[in-house]
């Protein structure tokens, strides 16, 4: 019984979908600090740049959960900047290549993105714990009554 139990429980859990952030990686984009921007093809003009905040640390090639400042579509090392009368939290400027920068709009946080994530598939998930448990009372309550038989001698 306890067997089957297992047997079952392991199946289950691979209807369990693998959860990753949520970047759509159709569009490009970067992440600057755990936020997550879209870059257009809108020119930012050299009289609107601020400060340099930092550098892109990796290229990601392929869909996956990526740490620090990655862009799925500008090499390691490209610099972004703030641009003046723009909040960071709303767009920043992004080398485009020969010193001519665009615009990156603020998508969404790129942590929270995989949080939610998560929360969704679980979201969707609540039918299989449901399940998971009442299975585990009716193995619990098999094993029960079945060591209650024995003790009272009713098993034979």
């Amino acid at each position: 019984m306890l067997r089957k139990f297992l047997l079952l429980l392991g199946a289950l859990m691979l209807l369990l979908p693998s959860v990753g952030a949520a970047a759509n990686w159709d569009t490009p984009f970067v992440v600057y600090y755990d936020n997550l921007y879209k870059i257009t093809e809108e020119a930012v003009p050299a009289d609107r740049l601020g400060m340099k905040l930092g550098k892109i640390s990796a290229y990601a090639e392929t869909e996956g959960a990526y740490k620090g400042n990655f862009s799925n579509a500008l090499p390691k090392g490209t610099e972004f900047k703030g641009i003046l009368g723009i909040d960071v939290q709303d767009a920043i400027a992004v080398d485009s290549g020969h010193g001519s920068y665009v615009k990156a709009v603020y998508q969404e946080s790129y942590a929270d993105s995989k949080l939610s994530g998560t929360r969704e598939a679980l979201e969707r998930l609540d039918w299989l714990w449901s399940l998971l448990i009442a299975a585990a009372a009716v193995a619990a309550g098999t094993i029960w009554w079945r060591k209650t038989r024995r003790s009272t001698g009713q098993g034979r």
